[in-house]
């Protein structure tokens, strides 16, 4: 091992060229930002061709590794240099730990031949410590385990790498060379699926960054993904060279990280994640020192042949004379959805890129996947599974599509046979299918020897929705009958004295998806007098609310058999917000902030999450949750970063329903959805998801045989998807909020603040527009029930309304 420092750095280089180990000087945790062979060897994983540094490239159709050639190694000062020498290709590594407290990372590729060669691809492993420790020791995987949060297009690729506690100092890593072609992963990882049932998986991911990539490494994705699809090879003539280079620096927190990359000549953006076609998108932008924006020009694709359009837009941007920075700002209407790519050039020449996406109104995509769902998710009464959902499955995640259609008929006016469709699956599937000849007190052990407490976090939400509505929609019960079903379902769910096997009775004790409806469920059996159930559940509920709080001083809510997990933290945290315990909740808080991604492209914005798609992702179901969590838990900790990183992960979610988006494969039609989105390029385990759409039946052909024999009869793309529309129409569906910003200037959150002739107009993005909240005034607008409000006044420090009302 060498060793490189400075004030800031320590940095381990091996004799392969390496880095092996990454430290901070003033780091307590002494975390290892790279992942190492110490760790590999412990884990049982051997890849040690793809530690920081190492590097494959295609020149000429030929392969060529650094693992297979000897590097050569010189030390002066604080300054190695590796070079690898090929008859067709020479790489040059430079690191340098400078006294500024930098380290400068250099590549070089030169063709040292007398003959023009061609490269198709050059890549280098770029190995941060993305892991998910084997470890009951939650601590270790808070404090020794990174998300890695990217920023690519144009010139201006950064990346910042989140300490999963959020505690600073965190690790930046911005481009100061050419640009990079593509960021990718490669996943190890353990099955432990038949072990503990649910796709239960721990291990790593090794990022690639691609400094040449012709499209082979991402298959068919290439052909589709318009916004990055310029892939391309390169020529290197006798004796050219090309240079990419980096630095690696600490920062505190968000804020911090887009401050230093000015102070690196990258721009700085804020945006509008996601707009409707009701809406207008926003981008903000502020120029590092001495760089001018010389045009910005906008592109989107037109139609399913994928024709793209392009428009200029520079004259859009105005300096904001109110701001007190030098913000540029572009208030674009735009009024036919899909993805966007705003590609703006500074006048030294070099390029960056902003990705965003224009929505349908919501509540029409909530509308036709409701449609949707009835017409083609429903099984008859001449099956073996009568009136049962598709795709069968035995796990309650299946049942969110029921809840969804529900909470979208209490909030719009109901279509009755959407509602029947339901009941007649919550009455005799639900009931048939999870419990012995329908006694909620005795479930079916469904998975050989037990079965899933969490399913019934599900079922009970759905009698606890046809509780909600008149009897006039309902045909095989009444709304007291499903109140009471719900309540016994949540008794024996979270009573360990009604589960016979350990695993169950632990199992009892942790949150889920129940945080969603628990307060209502109690609310609504007092009000109906049903005491018996009332005074049992709660003190169920504040059984479980005790064990939470006991926990919370070790993390253990972020524990599941997942390990970590923000299954675990997420719910967790909003259960605590909702018993009112926010010192303990307040634990939880950075655990969450430091989840969600923040990212120039609106489908990274998603909570960190990898072992669906072997790879960061956006996962539907628990990206949705995660994000209500967030901005549920706003309302009680008041932290505006809660309230930005929930909206922002809402909004990604939405990329699994939307059929006006071309940059994928997998193309949707309306009402369609997918679980998944794959958000690396290439995804490595699997090329064909890289930037792609997906379900469990993706599976079916993996590589993984446990994989592709647990999923072989599995059918269709949207199996666990549902209670994330539930969440959302909880929070965002209905309600926007307004908070004033470190520069005392007012934020909208989830719709468009525009001046007015008197104060400010507040237009709602909401599906269905209710509540307008400013937090930090305790000023709210709530309107009278079944009335969506589209639009109010936010005059002299409080809401008005005014005529435009939506019934």
């Amino acid at each position: 091992m060498r060793l490189l420092r400075n004030d800031t750095f320590e940095v381990y280089l091996s004799s392969r060229g390496t880095v092996e180990s990454l430290f901070m000087a003033d780091d307590p945790a002494r975390m290892n930002w790279v992942i190492d062979s110490k760790y590999e060897q412990e884990a049982g994983y051997a890849n040690e061709d793809k530690h920081f540094g190492q590097w494959h490239a295609v020149v000429d159709d030929e392969q060529i590794e650094s693992a297979n050639l000897k590097p050569d190694i010189q030390v002066v000062d604080d300054m190695a240099t590796v070079t690898f020498a090929h008859d067709k290709l020479k790489v040059q590594y430079e690191y340098l730990l400078n006294n500024s407290g930098e380290w400068k990372w250099k590549i070089r590729c030169s063709n040292p031949s007398a003959q023009a060669v061609r490269i198709n691809g050059f890549h280098s492993w770029f190995s941060l410590a993305y892991i998910m420790f084997r470890d009951h020791d939650v601590l270790r995987n808070i404090k020794h385990s990174c998300a890695v949060f990217p920023h690519l297009g144009g010139d201006f690729s950064k990346f910042a790498a989140v300490r999963r506690s959020n505690e600073a100092p965190h690790l930046a890593i911005y481009s100061t060379g050419e640009r990079v072609a593509a960021f990718g992963t490669y996943c190890s990882y353990v099955n432990r699926f038949l072990e503990q049932v649910s796709p239960s998986l721990d291990g790593m991911l090794y990022h690639r960054l691609s400094f040449v990539e012709d499209g082979s490494s991402l298959e068919h994705s290439a052909d589709s993904d318009w916004i990055y699809g310029d892939y391309a090879p390169v020529t290197l003539e006798p004796s050219e060279e090309r240079e990419w280079s980096f630095i690696f620096t600490t920062f505190k927190d968000q804020e911090d990280f887009y401050q230093k990359a000015k102070e690196y000549g990258h721009p700085h953006w804020n945006y509008s994640f996601v707009t409707t076609t009701e809406g207008k998108f926003i981008a903000e932008v502020e120029m590092p020192e001495q760089e001018a924006l010389q045009s910005v020009k906008m592109y989107s694709v037109t139609d399913e042949m994928g024709t793209v359009k392009e428009t200029d837009i520079t004259n859009e941007f105005k300096i904001r004379s109110e701001a007190k920075s030098k913000r540029l700002r572009a208030v674009l209407p735009l009024k036919s959805a899909g993805e966007i790519k705003l590609v703006a050039e500074l006048n030294n020449g070099k390029c960056d890129v902003l990705v965003g996406n224009v929505l349908e109104p919501v509540h029409k995509i909530l509308e036709e996947r409701a449609e949707w769902l009835c017409n083609n998710s429903f099984n008859t009464a001449s099956v073996t599974r009568p009136y049962s959902v598709l795709p069968l499955s035995n796990q309650g995640e299946s049942l969110g599509k029921l809840s969804f259609i529900l909470m979208k008929n209490l909030l719009s006016p109901p279509v009755p046979a959407q509602v029947r469709k339901v009941e007649l699956s919550a009455y005799f599937d639900l009931r048939q299918h999870w419990f012995e000849n329908g006694d909620f007190m005795l479930p079916k052990p469904l998975y050989g020897s037990f079965y899933r407490i969490y399913d019934f976090d599900y079922i009970g939400h759905v009698y606890y929705l046809l509780s909600k509505f008149d009897k006039s929609y309902l045909y095989n019960g009444s709304p007291e009958m499903y109140l009471t079903w719900a309540a016994q379902v949540m008794c024996m769910r979270l009573d360990p004295a009604c589960h016979r096997n350990k695993r169950e009775k632990e199992e009892s004790k942790l949150v889920g998806v129940f945080i969603l409806y628990i307060a209502d469920l109690l609310e609504d059996l007092n009000k109906r007098a049903l005491t018996y159930w009332y005074n049992k559940l709660n003190q169920l509920w504040l059984e479980l609310v005790r064990g939470l709080q006991q926990g919370a001083q070790g993390y253990q809510g972020a524990v599941t058999e997942h390990f970590y997990d923000n299954a675990g933290f997420g719910l967790t945290f909003e259960a605590l917000c909702l018993a009112g315990l926010t010192a303990e909740a307040e634990i939880y808080a950075p655990l969450m902030i430091a989840n969600i991604g923040y990212s120039n492209d609106y489908r990274a914005n998603a909570p960190d999450r990898w072992w669906e798609a072997l790879s960061f992702m956006t996962h539907s179901l628990w990206g949705g949750l995660v994000a209500g969590a967030a901005r549920s838990s706003y309302e009680v900790i008041g932290d505006t970063r809660l309230l930005e990183a929930g909206y922002r992960a809402t909004m990604a979610m939405f990329n699994c329903y939307d059929w006006n988006v071309y940059s994928t494969t997998r193309r949707l039609k309306p009402g369609e959805a997918a679980s998944t989105y794959s958000i690396a390029a290439p995804n490595l385990n699997m090329p064909e998801l890289s930037r792609n759409r997906f379900g469990q039946s993706i599976f079916k052909k993996s590589s993984d045989p446990l994989f592709s024999s647990l999923f072989s009869n599995i059918e269709g793309d949207d199996w666990d998807m549902g209670e994330e529309l539930v969440a959302y129409l909880l929070g965002f569906g209905s309600t926007t909020y307004l908070y004033t910003d470190s520069e005392g200037e007012l934020r909208c959150v989830n719709g468009l603040i525009e001046p007015a002739e008197r104060g400010w107009e507040i237009t709602s993005y909401a599906a269905y527009p209710a509540r307008y909240v400013m937090l930090e005034k305790g000023l709210s607008f709530v309107s009278t029930t079944g009335e969506n409000v589209k639009s109010v006044l936010f005059i002299d420090g409080k809401f008005e309304e005014q005529h435009s009302r939506v019934n």
